[in-house]
């Protein structure tokens, strides 16, 4: 059953694939919606061992994890239209509280964040856009929401949105970048 449905996630999430020039100026994912994401980059492993990131902060360091995970078999190799996955997570409210933030909000925070206390890819600050591209799962699509049944779960994405993350890394590879 959940292999099964790690990999109807992963079907959707493809179908979502836009560059991240494309996703910031057309918006096609709506506020308030929760869910998975996955930055894909056309950069080679090379180009991103180079990257060097903010000491003192809480930024994802780019090239320290791609020199360190060089050569390991467990690192996903999932590419599209000449892009590889190289981060993966979660993003969405568990309340509708104004302190709460969208899976929209959480994407736009790994390519811009000037929070130093907040894990960050930030990469508006290292790289031309034109070398990322984004896709994600939309807990709240409707079609989604029947993909997701199999859980039985009133709240899949509070319940099962960490999980997934997990279960989605141990089916198809961690992305190179991924901290946790």
């Amino acid at each position: 059953m959940i292999k099964e449905l790690l990999h109807e996630i992963q079907e959707q999430q493809l179908k979502t694939f836009i560059s991240l020039n494309e996703f910031r100026s057309q918006k096609p994912l709506p506020t308030k919606r929760r869910g998975l994401y996955w930055f894909w980059t056309n950069l080679s492993n090379v180009e991103l061992e180079q990257t060097i990131t903010l000491e003192n902060t809480k930024e994802v360091p780019i090239g320290k994890l791609v020199k360190y995970r060089k050569g390991l078999s467990c690192v996903s190799d999932i590419k599209k239209d000449n892009f590889k996955i190289v981060y993966n997570g979660i993003g969405g409210y568990k309340s509708l509280s104004k302190s709460s933030s969208c899976l929209r909000k959480r994407i736009n925070q790994e390519i811009r964040c000037k929070s130093t206390g907040t894990g960050t890819l930030n990469l508006i600050n290292i790289f031309p856009m034109k070398n990322w591209a984004i896709s994600y799962f939309d807990f709240d699509n409707e079609g989604n929401k029947e993909i997701l049944k199999v859980l039985n779960s009133k709240e899949p994405y509070i319940e099962f949105a960490k999980e997934l993350e997990n279960l989605w890394r141990l089916e198809f590879g961690t992305p190179i970048l991924c901290r946790h």
